[in-house]
């Protein structure tokens, strides 16, 4: 995906796929209806993104990170994570949908991409290089590690049970949380 932010074609398309998405499958709809919606032609969703997935990627990390990002910005953790998951929770119907999509272009997959670079970006990775002696245990493994477990727990928890639990997993290590 170009590394694009957000323009008002991009939003347009992306609300119009957030739309069809309500009366049908993700998987099954196609870039002409999603031009359609939006009141563009084809060539001009093609000059944005090269399919619908890279469309929905588009919406994990503008709609969802990027607005989120300020918070974590500012060590909002709590903040920032209750803003993803109302974000969410506000068109429910369209993240529900977008988390049955499997295989190569899964949203659970899109999500974990997107959780783990935002964690990379804020990890202090020297300072975890000196205090993990294993090699292989690298800053990516631990960010992959956490993104992960953020990523696949269902949208049928209270927001601020998952709010609570996600602090609590940022915060701790595996041993306060169990004891």
């Amino acid at each position: 995906m170009a590394n694009q932010g957000k323009n008002g074609i991009d939003v347009i398309l992306a609300e119009s796929l957030k739309e069809l998405s309500k009366t049908r499958p993700i998987e099954k709809i196609t870039i002409k209806e999603i031009t359609d919606k939006a009141g563009v032609i084809r060539p001009t969703f093609y000059n944005h993104f090269q399919d619908k997935y890279e469309l929905l990627e588009w919406i994990v990390r503008e709609d969802l990170m990027e607005s989120a990002m300020p918070l974590f910005d500012n060590g909002l953790l709590r903040e920032g994570i209750t803003y993803l998951f109302t974000a969410m929770e506000k068109e429910r119907d369209f993240y529900e949908k977008a988390v049955r999509l499997e295989g190569q272009n899964s949203f659970v997959g899109m999500m974990e991409d997107a959780v783990q670079e935002l964690i990379l970006q804020r990890m202090n990775k020297d300072k975890l290089r000196e205090k993990i002696t294993y090699s292989w245990l690298s800053p990516e493994r631990v960010a992959a590690y956490y993104a992960h477990m953020a990523c696949n727990v269902g949208m049928q928890v209270p927001i601020a049970e998952l709010v609570e639990v996600y602090v609590i997993m940022a915060q701790k290590s595996m041993i306060e949380i169990i004891s």
